[in-house]
């Protein structure tokens, strides 16, 4: 609810998301009730593109709303896979408290885990595709 209309709004998951970390850091918003805003979130961003494939036309206008129909149905498919079931939804929210602990012991392996999934990951695959 609130995160796909705050995201439909601003139109950027990021600002929405982005909002969230001062008020979890400060106690003010749990985790657990920041989550849902941010499956949201990730659900409302696909609006945009969706606007855009529905405005588009010609040839390939097809294939445009397509893409914007996967970024939509990936983004449902793992709000309804992962939200309705409690042990499936801790899973995400324990793997970030991990990560975030192991970040505040060591801005080494923040670093690291910044640079190998967004940087290194992708040239990996970029060079086996």
């Amino acid at each position: 609810g609130v995160g796909i209309v705050a995201t439909v709004m601003v139109q950027s998951s990021s600002i929405t998301t982005s909002l969230l970390v001062p008020l979890a850091g400060a106690g003010v918003l749990k985790l657990e009730h920041a989550f849902p805003v941010t499956l949201g979130a990730n659900v409302g961003t696909t609006v945009t593109a969706l606007l855009a494939a529905l405005a588009a036309t010609g040839v390939n206008a097809t294939a445009g709303l397509t893409i914007a129909l996967v970024h939509l149905l990936f983004n449902v498919s793992a709000m309804i896979v992962i939200y309705p079931f409690e042990p499936a939804r801790r899973i995400p929210i324990r793997l970030a408290r991990w990560l975030a602990d192991a970040a505040v012991k060591s801005r080494a392996l923040a670093i690291f885990y910044v640079i190998g999934l967004f940087y290194l990951i992708p040239v990996l695959f970029a060079v086996l595709t």
